[in-house]
C-alpha cells in the first residue's frame, strides 16, 4: 500500500506541476499573492495585527493551513473521476488515490510554509520564532488539521462518487467558508453573539488552535479542539462508509 500510494503521489505531482520544476513554482504564487493583497488592504485602511504580532504573521498562520484544508478536499473531490484509469489495477484501491494526494498536498504545504519563514526573515525582518510559540502544542495542532482534512477528503471523495456535482458545489461553497474561517479576525476578538454562530465551524476552531500554537503572544480561550476532531471523525467514517457501500455493491465508475 506505501509503494502504490508513493507512486499515486509521483504521478499526481507531474500532472498537478507538470514534469519540468519550474511548475512547482506556481504551488506558493497563490498563497503568495492571498498574502500580499490582505497585508495591502490592511495598510491601505491602516488597521494593525488583530494579535500582538506582525500583521504578516498573523495571516501566513491563517493562509497556510487553509490552503491545505481547502485544496486537499478539492483534490480528494475529483479523485475518484481523474484516476479511472489506475483503479482498474487490483492494487489500487480509492483510499490510495485520496490519501495520495493528501500527502502530496501536505508535502507542498510544508515547502510553501518553509519559503514563507525564510522569504519574511529576509524581505521584512520576521523571525520564524514568531510560528514556533508552544511547539509540542503546535505539533499536536498540525496533526490535529492533518487529521481533520484526512476526514473531510473521505468525505468529499464519497459524495463525489455518489453525487457527481459536488465537485462544482465544493468549489463555490468554499469560498464563503474559507472567508469565516478566521483569516481577518480571531474567534476571540469577536462579540458573544456572533462568536455563537461562528462556534458552528469546526474550520475556524482549526484556525484559532493553529495560531494559538504558532504565535507566541497570541493565546485564545475560545476554540474547541474536541468539536473539529469530532467532526472529523463523523466525516470519516461516512466516507469510509460510502466507499464501502459503493464497493460492495459495484460502483460502475470503477469497475467500468
Amino acid at each position: 500500500m506505501g509503494r502504490v500510494i508513493f507512486a499515486i503521489m509521483i504521478r499526481e505531482s507531474r500532472t498537478r506541476y507538470g514534469s519540468s520544476n519550474i511548475g512547482y513554482a506556481w504551488a506558493i504564487v497563490d498563497p503568495l499573492a492571498t498574502l500580499a493583497v490582505f497585508v495591502g488592504i490592511f495598510s491601505l485602511l491602516g488597521r494593525t495585527s488583530p494579535v500582538p504580532a506582525p500583521i504578516s504573521v498573523f495571516f501566513v498562520t491563517a493562509i497556510v493551513p487553509l490552503f491545505f484544508w481547502r485544496g486537499s478536499v478539492g483534490q480528494a473531490a475529483n479523485a475518484i473521476s481523474a484516476s479511472l484509469g489506475l483503479l482498474t489495477y487490483p492494487q489500487v484501491m480509492p483510499a490510495d488515490v485520496v490519501i495520495g494526494r493528501l500527502l502530496l498536498e501536505a508535502a507542498t504545504t510544508v515547502v510553501v510554509f518553509m519559503l514563507f519563514l525564510v522569504g519574511l526573515n529576509l524581505l521584512i525582518g520576521v523571525s520564524p520564532t514568531w510560528f514556533f510559540g508552544d511547539p509540542p502544542q503546535l505539533l499536536l495542532a498540525t496533526l490535529g488539521l492533518f487529521y481533520f482534512t484526512l476526514g473531510c477528503c473521505f468525505l468529499s471523495s464519497s459524495l463525489a462518487r455518489v453525487l457527481p456535482i459536488w465537485p462544482n458545489i465544493w468549489g463555490y461553497m468554499s469560498r464563503p467558508v474559507w472567508l469565516l474561517s478566521g483569516i481577518f479576525f480571531t474567534l476571540e476578538q469577536l462579540p458573544s453573539g456572533v462568536r455563537g454562530y461562528m462556534a458552528y465551524n469546526p474550520v475556524a476552531h482549526m484556525i484559532e488552535w493553529m495560531r494559538s500554537a504558532m504565535i507566541p503572544t497570541f493565546q485564545s480561550e475560545a476554540y474547541s479542539i474536541f468539536f473539529p476532531m469530532a467532526f472529523a471523525t463523523i466525516a470519516l467514517i461516512i466516507g469510509l462508509v460510502i466507499d464501502r457501500m459503493l464497493l460492495l455493491t459495484g460502483d460502475e465508475e470503477i469497475v467500468s
